[in-house]
């Protein structure tokens, strides 16, 4: 089970944003959303998400439709989402931040035993985040400030999890153990659709991938495969040669 988003049209007014999209993420993988800037990518977050009706098509979680719930509904499902721009609450700590989350989930779900101080110290140690747990979330550089964010998202236990380029502003070093972390989170049993444009994080740590252009999906399946797809090349990367297409990936996309 997962997420399942079925023939998803969008148009605003004679643009047609997104058209006929069928997309899944399936519970304990990370699934990849590509594609170049005005592919799409974040219309079809914000459509699943509830922030963006669709024209026509349907939204599912684990096989329920939730295509007309509004926002905070589909949150208490289980659903979480990161944004491009950091979302935190700037005036209040790292350690705050995610105990607010996590104070929130506990009033929504009452039989939830752990108390949001414990659920934050959890998190913070598991997110190697314990050491600045007391600094202001404005004061954080973007690549810590997105583990917060993530951090928050976690202390709401999603079932699917949409993360829209959670690397941006971190080094290699940070990238590799974000990667690595969203595998963990993959494999406690959540369901992650990211869209990052750092190919090196996607390819790594993706077990399938989805591409999108021109509001169109032109292509889905393993990252190797998605590599020598032939209609990403020509479509996507603008090349026909896989050798170039790999550089291109890594350089461009």
């Amino acid at each position: 089970m997962g997420l399942e988003v079925e023939g998803v049209t969008v148009r605003f007014g004679g643009h047609t944003a997104l058209n006929n999209v069928d997309i899944w993420a399936h519970e304990g993988k990370v699934t990849g959303l590509i594609g170049p800037n005005g592919a799409g990518k974040t219309t079809i977050f914000n459509v699943i998400t509830g922030l963006q009706p669709p024209s026509s098509g349907q939204v599912r979680m684990d096989g329920r439709d939730v295509s007309k719930l509004a926002p905070y509904r589909r949150a208490r499902l289980g659903m979480a989402r990161t944004f491009q721009r950091l979302e935190l609450f700037g005036s209040l700590s790292v350690r705050e931040n995610i105990q607010v989350a996590a104070a929130q989930y506990r009033r929504l779900h009452r039989g939830t035993k752990e108390t949001p101080q414990d659920t934050a110290a959890r998190l913070l140690h598991r997110l190697d985040l314990t050491a600045i747990a007391h600094v202001r979330a404005d004061q954080l550089p973007t690549g810590q400030g997105r583990v917060v964010e993530l951090a928050r998202s976690l202390a709401c236990r999603p079932k699917i999890l949409l993360l829209d380029e959670p690397a941006s502003g971190q080094d290699d070093e940070e990238t590799r153990g974000f990667g690595q972390l969203l595998r963990e989170i993959a494999a406690d049993g959540v369901a992650v659709l990211l869209v990052e444009h750092d190919m090196d994080l996607v390819m790594n740590t993706c077990d399938e991938l989805h591409v999108l252009d021109f509001g169109k999906k032109i292509a889905n399946g393993t990252c190797d495969e998605i590599r020598h797809n032939a209609a990403v090349q020509a479509a996507y990367l603008g090349t026909a040669d896989a050798a170039e297409a790999d550089e291109v990936l890594q350089e461009s996309v």
